[in-house]
């Protein structure tokens, strides 16, 4: 048994000297490190079986100010992530770090 440490989150994790590669939760306990952005593409649920909260009156609004004089005036406001995109068009899920070990 080997113990590495995870170039993302900097979290000690252990392995086997014959692993070639290894699929590492991160779990650092810091929200932006720990989640990622994905682009939504369709109706989508993602491997943790989290899935889009919809609610029809408002599906297609993005912009908060849609119908007031800021909207009209090019004004956009939205919702954001922690790691500065819009709610609207990125879901956030759990980042899993994709390790190779060299030989």
């Amino acid at each position: 048994m080997v113990v590495k440490i995870c170039p993302r989150c900097n979290q000690r994790y252990v392995v086997q000297d014959s692993n070639t590669d290894f699929v590492h939760v991160c779990n650092s306990k810091v929200n932006a490190v720990d989640k990622e952005d994905k682009f939504k593409v369709g109706d989508w649920e993602d491997y943790t079986g989290t899935g889009e909260v919809r609610n029809y009156n408002w599906q297609g609004v993005q912009n908060k100010l849609w119908g007031t004089r800021a909207e009209i005036e090019g004004n956009d406001v939205e919702d954001m992530t922690s790691r500065g995109k819009e709610k609207s068009r990125w879901r956030t899920r759990q980042h899993l770090e994709y390790i190779k070990f060299e030989d």
